[in-house]
């Protein structure tokens, strides 16, 4: 990476000089270029300490508005690893801080699982019905984890949830965590204005405080667009193309409308409502397992 780069990382000096092998992370892990966006860039390396892989994240300018989204992450990932110290859904914080420049920096576990937008097909596969069912309850068990918490990650989508098959059923992990809201902190008047993908952030988001209906919200636009394919993101609000979508059982139908309702008033009152709904539509559809 040539040191004329603004942005760049210097391995040779604090806190960077403990890790090896550093590299920008690619925009998919076969390729080489940079993932950048207008708050931050990413890069991975080896910790010489451990040896494991660790995701870097770092502003891509000082100020502000650079620090508001990785400050949030880092403060919701310190609560999360203090409390669910065991749990394996989320990125471990390893280290974090500022640079002499201003910049931000947070470093974090790295996962091997690949976003579950890799995953998922351009075309309908009726016969993945059962998969993709199993992999949105094993994201609502982790959701409901975090729920517990009072943290609220507000932008779920297939890019945030990482996902892999472990003896044919779903692993997956929940990252980025830029936009999430903890109650304890942002409800005594901790700034909070996150950053938002349309389609699958709720849409009080940005009048009022999220909570776990928010979360849910953005899993019935994920577990619709492991259904149906990415078509409806450009297509209408992904309640208009449920309520209009034939292919798609009735009943299941009737499950994901209630999950994606503008109105949070009419969504289930919990994620852990929408698994248990999941949960039984799944036990009829391919009875005799436990959800």
């Amino acid at each position: 990476m040539p040191r004329s780069e603004p942005n760049d990382i210097d391995g040779k000096s604090p806190p960077f000089d403990q890790f090896t092998s550093l590299q920008p992370l690619a925009t998919s892990r076969g390729g080489r270029r940079a993932v950048e966006s207008a708050r931050h860039r990413l890069y991975v390396a080896r910790d010489k300490r451990s040896r494991t892989s660790v995701l870097i994240k770092l502003t891509s300018k000082p100020g502000l508005v650079y620090q508001h989204s990785l400050t949030n992450e880092i403060a919701s990932l310190s609560t999360i690893n203090r409390e669910l110290p065991d749990s394996r859904q989320f990125p471990v914080l390893v280290e974090h801080g500022s640079l002499r420049d201003g910049r931000v920096y947070l470093i974090t576990s790295l996962f091997d699982e690949f976003p579950l937008a890799t995953a998922i097909s351009p075309e309908r596969m009726p016969a993945r019905i059962v998969a993709h069912l199993m992999t949105a309850i094993e994201i609502a068990r982790a959701l409901e984890q975090l729920h517990g918490l009072e943290i609220y990650h507000v932008d779920l989508n297939p890019m945030n949830v990482l996902y892999r098959t472990e003896k044919d059923k779903p692993v997956i992990r929940i990252v980025d965590f830029e936009s999430s809201y903890e109650r304890t902190r942002h409800s005594t008047g901790v700034s909070y204005n996150p950053s938002t993908t349309p389609g699958y952030s709720a849409p009080e988001v940005s009048v009022q405080p999220p909570d776990g209906r928010s979360d849910l919200f953005s899993l019935g636009a994920v577990l619709y667009t492991m259904v149906a394919g990415f078509q409806w993101t450009w297509e209408a609000e992904v309640d208009k193309c449920v309520s209009a979508d034939q292919e798609i059982d009735p009943e299941l139908r009737g499950i994901l409308l209630t999950a994606v309702d503008p109105n949070p008033d009419k969504r289930y009152a919990s994620v852990r409502e929408f698994h248990a709904a999941l949960a039984a539509y799944l036990e009829q559809i391919w009875p005799g397992r436990s959800w």
